[in-house]
């Protein structure tokens, strides 16, 4: 009623004030409503669809209301953002995409001119931003920049532009010329900020990606909590929401009272005044160190509000709030009007026949049904009796805290009516002493039931899952657990669904939070997951993406998880009862709202992993910086190493079809970084070393296990580590351990390479493969193309190539017995065979199967 006014807005000469921000362009769902240009303080994007995984404040434009020529200009702007074919803007020659902008990237725009108009002003520029000249927006965007990375700096450039495009239709601005001479935003922040852009921002994508070592613990950790945990978690609230449905009606118990709301205070105050015939009593003469002639304001309060209350022109500490001084104001104009009457202060309630004060006030619940609720706790023998553990002002060690076993009888909502009546009553006192003596306690420490209250009281958990420990101990993971440590679960139990969702699908942030229930399909054959893209596509298609089976059990377990009824990933609680979907200014409320904000989540998640992978048996995931925008990169990485994978990328990345199913950004995403490069090299090192193991073990029976140029230093390694093992005691006990081998294999043979024909013990002076590269060239790897099994130092043949030599030593001799065959082409064949034949030969010496 008596809110602040917004400030009268300027006109727009483009635009009216009654037309819909979002108009043809846009998709209005049915019945919701639209802003309008003349909305001076936000529009909000509800009407169109808000995605999961953005906050209703996020969905708003916001414009300040105290600047009101950039209030004007900014909605001028942001208006022809969102309407790009509006008639206006083609009669200014203003052509843009007929797609509108995103009503994320205008809010963004915005906010980036609402900062560079204020660091105009602190830098005394002296005239709006409308009379800037080119000078003057580089050195406030340069200023702004000194203070940012370049990637913020380049979207404050584009924003600029963003403005310069529609410049002709808002108001004060004009055209102006780009100050940045249309270089690349990226390219003048680097240039402003040199040799901090990265080395992936450089190779045109800045997304990074996450360490080998990070991605594996998280994921490991993750799939611990889905396939693990989740059981336990779900099995406890259940237990948990038994415990809370237990608990008695409040209502039928003790009827509450309806206060009167401020609002409804002041609904009544309009109705009194609306009625000509209703006067107003002044004091006739001074009483009780009030004048004469003033108003007597709680008679009249209780006449206004038929005695429900008395305050409804209190001032209090001694300076009226707005809201009574609007009160105040309102009734003394009516005196003004001549709608008053005297009366004598001792006898104005007897004068005007007002009404006592009779405040409501809630009826307690009787002492009968006290007792059976008491009586019906105790029965449950799960339940406890919160004594205290040491002594506190409030009692001895051992006593009971009855204001905690209040809450958990009767609930938070009845507690503090309820629980005197626990220590009042002699009955109820001693069935709370005989359980005590019974032994039916739970010790409760007085700070940590200060910080948490009856939802610290821990529950044992005797059917919790055994893990296995780092220190070779096990046991259950929990033995007891509290509410709010439930609560922290279902909050790790949700985090865990969405980052291995995430990072296993390549799905964007906005495609995993727009995952609605029974989401599982099946797609050209293999499983899949349906869900809806929101990215550069208003109509937000329902589309696919192939999974795994562990993806869909985590997709199970978040769909168990989730109480809303159509998406999997939302706030724990649903809204509770009673709860308004809107505020009272008209704005969304964030209780029980579908979608999360995954940042937070992914640091909670780690963070706790952290502090609890010892009892979990898991290890630590190392420190590194997660985002959900860089699980696409990593899995992309991962992925690019499989044949055909640019074309599986571009599909399962949903990128623009333009080459095949894949375009440049997503060659971008599968570029390997240098981490990642030689994590993959530490791979094939040890798949290296696990095929060495079984020609360990034959070297170990006394077996030749190759032959070749390189056979004898392949022996001497091998018997190497033999002799390291036997050396050893703690070694020589785990020689069936194939782990142990293949580690102590590795360190001896760290450059062999794997191949179909011959192994590669890579060195590179003796690598006849290196002899016809450039110097600059040299020592990068073997060149398989160029290898020479035959004569190389660094060859060596093993039994499992026996074959395929023995296949072209017989087809070199048939060959050979050609006779139309050329003499030039028969001295190659001959040459040829007798390198076969020296490898053959050496097999067939060492009993290597033919």
């Amino acid at each position: 009623m008596r809110r602040r006014q917004a400030p009268e807005a300027l006109p727009s000469a483009a635009f009216r004030d009654d037309e819909p921000v979002f108009g043809d362009g846009h998709q209005v769902q049915e019945g919701a409503a639209v802003p309008v240009f003349g909305d001076v303080g936000r529009w909000s994007g509800e009407c169109i669809g808000r995605p999961a995984n953005r906050q209703p404040a996020d969905w708003e434009v916001v414009f300040p209301e105290e600047e009101l020529l950039v209030n004007l200009q900014l909605r001028e702007a942001a208006f022809a953002w969102l309407n790009p074919t509006h008639v206006v803007l083609r009669q200014a020659c203003v052509f843009l995409a007929a797609e509108p902008m995103a009503l994320g990237t205008a809010k963004a725009n915005c906010l980036k001119l609402q900062a560079i108009a204020r660091r105009g002003r602190e830098l005394s520029l002296g005239r709006p931003w409308g009379d800037w000249d080119k000078e003057d927006w580089k050195l406030v965007v340069a200023d702004l920049g000194a203070e940012l990375d370049p990637s913020t700096m380049a979207s404050y450039i584009s924003g600029v532009r963003a403005l310069r495009r529609v410049a002709p239709i808002v108001s004060g601005v004009g055209p102006f010329d780009d100050p940045w001479d249309d270089l690349p935003a990226t390219q003048v922040a680097a240039q402003e900020q040199p040799n901090e852009g990265g080395e992936a921002e450089a190779e045109g994508l800045s997304t990074p990606a996450i360490p080998p070592s990070t991605w594996w613990a998280l994921l490991r950790a993750a799939w611990t909590y889905i396939h693990s945990l989740a059981p336990d978690i779900f099995s406890w609230r259940e237990d948990f929401e038994r415990r809370s449905d237990a608990l008695p009606e409040p209502r039928p118990r003790a009827e509450r009272a309806e206060y009167l709301r401020s609002e409804d205070l002041d609904v009544l105050l309009d109705a009194w005044l609306a009625d000509s015939e209703h006067l107003v009593p002044l004091l006739a003469k001074d009483w009780q160190g009030a004048a004469a002639g003033t108003p007597i304001w709680k008679t009249l309060s209780r006449i206004i509000t038929d005695g429900r209350n008395q305050d409804l022109f209190t001032v209090r500490r001694g300076k009226p709030s707005s809201r009574v001084a609007a009160r105040r104001a309102a009734v003394v104009k009516a005196v003004e009007q001549g709608r008053s009457r005297t009366v004598d202060g001792a006898q104005a309630r007897q004068t005007l026949g007002s009404p006592g004060y009779r405040p409501e006030r809630p009826r307690g619940a009787s002492q009968a049904q006290l007792d059976e609720d008491l009586r019906r706790w105790l029965a449950d023998p799960v339940n406890r009796i919160p004594v205290r553990a040491v002594d506190d002002i409030h009692g001895k060690a051992g006593t009971p805290i009855l204001a905690t076993l209040a809450r958990q009888l009767w609930g938070p909502r009845d507690a503090g009516r309820s629980f005197p009546c626990l220590k009042a009553n002699r009955k109820r006192a001693a069935m709370i002493t005989e359980a005590i003596e019974a032994g039916r306690v739970v010790l409760v420490d007085s700070s940590e039931r200060s910080r948490a209250g009856w939802r610290s009281l821990p529950v044992p958990c005797p059917q919790a899952v055994t893990v296995d420990r780092s220190d070779g101990t096990s046991g259950p993971w929990r033995t007891e657990i509290t509410q709010g440590e439930l609560d922290d679960e279902l909050r790790m139990l949700r985090a865990a669904c969405y980052i291995f969702i995430a990072a296993l699908s390549m799905m964007r942030d906005s495609e995993v939070q727009e995952i609605e229930r029974n989401p599982l399909v099946t797609y050209f054959g293999s499983p899949a997951l349906a869900s809806r893209k929101t990215k550069l596509d208003p109509a937000r298609p329902e589309l696919f993406w192939w999974i795994s089976e562990p993806v869909a059990e985590a997709v199970a377990v978040a769909e168990a998880l989730s109480w809303h009824p159509t998406h999997l990933f939302a706030t724990l609680e649903p809204p509770r009862k009673g709860t308004r979907p809107r505020r009272s200014d008209g704005r969304p409320r964030k209780v029980g709202r579908n979608g999360i904000t995954p940042a937070d989540e992914i640091d909670f998640f780690i963070e706790r992993i952290n502090t609890t992978h010892a009892r979990l048996g898991l290890g630590e995931i190392p420190a590194a910086h997660v985002r959900p925008h860089m699980f696409r990169k990593t899995m992309s990485q991962i992925a690019a190493r499989e044949p055909d994978s640019e074309i599986a990328l571009g599909l399962q990345l949903k990128h623009a079809a333009r080459r095949a199913m894949a375009n440049r950004t997503t060659q971008a995403y599968g570029k390997m970084d240098h981490q990642w490069a030689k994590e993959f090299d530490q791979e094939l090192e040890h798949a290296a070393a696990r095929k060495l193991v079984g020609l360990l073990r034959a070297r170990r029976d006394g077996e030749s296990v190759a032959v070749g140029p390189g056979a004898a230093r392949l022996h001497a390694g091998l018997d190497k580590v033999i002799e390291t093992m036997n050396g050893d005691p703690q070694l020589r006990a785990q020689i069936a351990d194939e782990r142990a081998e293949a580690a102590l294999l590795a360190a001896e043979f760290p450059d062999l390479h794997l191949g179909t024909v011959n192994h590669c013990m890579f060195d590179l002076p003796q690598a006849e493969c290196q002899n016809q590269l450039p110097e600059d060239q040299r020592g990068q790897g073997p060149l398989i193309g160029a290898c020479e099994p035959a004569r190389c130092r660094n060859s060596v043949v093993t039994s499992s190539h026996a074959p395929i030599w023995i296949a072209e030593e017989e087809d070199l001799m048939a060959m050979s017995k050609e006779r139309r065959m050329a003499p030039a082409r028969r001295e190659a064949v001959l040459i040829r065979l007798e390198d076969v034949q020296r490898i053959t030969s050496a097999l067939r010496n060492e009993g290597g199967t033919v």
